[in-house]
């Protein structure tokens, strides 16, 4: 039966992402518990929600093998109740029950049979891609926000992951869109090239979000692709996010042709403008036109229930005066996720969507549609 002693800061970080996938509200029961494992000197934590499934492993003083099956949401709340200094004893008793010790601290969990817990696909010779913690979570930042959240476009419900060949060497594009944006990031690393994604591969924003928390624990990820799931590692956790069903749109036919126009704005000061903007705006009143005359651009609002705003930004442009009108949050959260103090607006004419890139931002692309202006 289970017996171990476990340091609890350590253990900490595994229930916190378990809680997270464990399922709250099921008719499967056993998906809301963790399924904790002693072998050897390791404690194994296992959760999934049969779309997503997350794997740990920590040091730990075991002093004899076994597995139960144990709520996770209590048995998180009562790990971060406890100080993570602590060191925990766990002790199976009978009729699956955990017993847990933490200082002058003792409680007793009823769990489950461990044999009701759904079976982890096993990952052999599988090839990986090595990327940089960082760069993915710069990507995710700038794909995550525009992924649909409506019910009629399946396939545009997840992230778009793709390999291609760029300049003779292979590199990973993520891609999202809500049919009003579209994002384009890219990972490059030498070992790219043993990621599976020549064909495409959907995977859901909260599958995303899980890869995210992951990616915060270790300097470097690696990723594969295993029949329907994304496989992420780390030197000691894995985590499977089964695959969405669909075609994710030729987003390449989307991007518009070479710009006419570039307009180099400051990115701070942009972004303290659009929020003064916004501040009359409403659900209802949400449009904000840019004005472009030479050398300036005239930002302004009308709400008819609250009033009106303008403001003009000195910028270089010389061409004839040009309108646009966009939603001010499709505008505010690609440059609120750019690297780059200064970013670029690349524009075609009124009627096309427009470009948004930064210099410190390689590889990223974000393409808006603008709102067509009532003459």
């Amino acid at each position: 039966m289970l017996k171990a002693k476990v340091k609890n800061d350590e253990f900490q970080k595994g229930l916190s992402q378990t809680s997270n996938i464990a399922g709250k509200f099921t008719s499967m029961p056993i998906l809301s518990n963790v399924l904790l494992q002693t072998v050897g000197g390791k404690l194994i934590l296992n959760a999934t929600d049969l779309e997503t499934t997350f794997q740990a492993e920590y040091l730990a003083d075991v002093i004899s093998e076994g597995k139960l099956a144990i709520p996770a949401k209590t048995l998180n709340d009562i790990s971060h109740s406890l100080d993570s200094s602590e060191v925990l004893d766990l002790e199976e008793l009978d009729n699956f029950t955990l017993e847990v010790k933490g200082g002058a601290f003792k409680t007793n969990i009823y769990g489950m049979s461990p044999d009701e817990f759904p079976r982890s696909p096993q990952l052999e010779n599988l090839p990986l891609a090595q990327v940089k913690s960082s760069d993915l979570l710069d990507a995710i930042s700038k794909t995550s926000y525009s992924v649909t959240t409506t019910n009629t476009n399946y396939n545009l419900a997840g992230i778009f992951w793709i390999t291609e060949e760029v300049d003779d060497a292979k590199v990973l594009h993520l891609v999202s869109s809500d049919s009003n944006r579209l994002n384009i990031t890219t990972l490059t690393s030498p070992t790219i090239a043993d990621f599976d994604g020549d064909r495409g591969l959907i995977t859901s924003r909260k599958g995303l979000m899980e890869l995210k928390l992951l990616a915060e624990t270790s300097e470097s990820i690696q990723l594969a692709v295993n029949i329907s799931s994304l496989v992420a590692k780390t030197d000691n956790s894995l985590l499977m996010i089964r695959l969405l069903e669909g075609n994710f749109p030729d987003y390449r036919k989307l991007i518009p042709p070479s710009p006419t126009i570039t307009i180099t704005l400051n990115r701070r000061e942009f972004i303290d403008t659009l929020r003064r903007m916004t501040l009359l705006t409403t659900n209802k009143f949400k449009v904000i036109y840019f004005k472009f005359t030479q050398d300036n651009l005239n930002l302004s609002t009308h709400n008819p229930e609250l009033g009106l705003a303008e403001e003009n930004v000195a910028v270089q442009y010389e061409g004839e005066e040009l309108t646009i009108g966009f939603e001010p949050r499709h505008l505010m959260d690609p440059i609120l996720n750019l690297k780059s103090e200064r970013f670029q607006i690349e524009i075609l004419d009124a009627n096309r969507p427009v470009i948004i890139k930064g210099a410190d931002d390689p590889g990223y692309m974000g393409i808006l549609t603008t709102v067509k202006i009532n003459k």
